[in-house]
C-alpha cells in the first residue's frame, strides 16, 4: 500500500461515495456497528477519522471542505503534512480497508462510505472470540445484538 499523500496546507474536500450494496446491506459509519466490530480491525484513529468524515457528507452530501488541523484537533491529534503520524496513518487505514478512496490529488478530494460492508470472514477471525460470538448474534437478529 502507498502511504497517502495529505496536502500541506491541510484543505481537503470530502465527497460521499454511494455503494448502493454497503446502503442496503451494510451499517452507518456513525452506528453501533462499526463501534463494535469495525473498530477492533480500524483502530481507534481510523474508526473516528471515518465517523467524522461521515458526518461531514452525510451534513453536505455535495462534498465538503475540511480542514484536516482543524480534524485532527478535534480527534486529541495534530495535523502534520508528513506521513508517519497517527492522523496520516488513520486516513491509510481508513482507504486500505476499503472505507475511504482518494480520488484526486490536485485539489484534493476523498470519498468516504457513509455505510459500511460487513466485515469479511478474513477480518473477522482476528476479532476475539468474544466479538465473534456478538457479531454471529448481531446477525441471528434485532433481539441478539447486544454485545459481550
Amino acid at each position: 500500500m502507498t502511504p497517502t499523500q495529505l496536502p500541506e496546507d491541510g484543505i481537503i474536500t470530502i465527497v460521499p461515495w454511494p455503494d448502493a450494496l454497503a446502503e442496503a446491506h451494510g451499517h452507518p459509519a456513525h452506528g453501533e456497528y462499526v463501534e463494535h466490530f469495525w473498530l477492533g480491525v480500524l483502530g481507534p484513529t481510523a474508526t473516528w477519522l471515518l465517523r467524522r468524515c461521515a458526518a461531514l457528507v452525510s451534513d453536505r452530501p455535495g462534498g465538503s471542505v475540511a480542514d484536516l488541523n482543524v480534524l485532527a484537533h478535534s480527534l486529541g491529534l495534530a495535523y502534520h503534512h508528513g506521513r508517519h503520524n497517527p492522523f496520516s496513518r488513520g486516513f491509510d487505514r481508513c482507504i486500505m480497508f476499503g472505507l475511504m478512496r482518494h480520488m484526486t490529488a490536485a485539489p484534493p478530494v476523498f470519498a468516504v462510505r457513509t455505510s459500511v460492508p460487513p466485515l469479511s470472514l478474513r477480518h473477522l477471525a482476528r476479532l476475539p472470540e468474544s466479538l465473534q460470538t456478538a457479531h454471529a448474534d448481531w446477525h441471528a437478529g434485532p433481539g441478539a445484538r447486544a454485545c459481550r
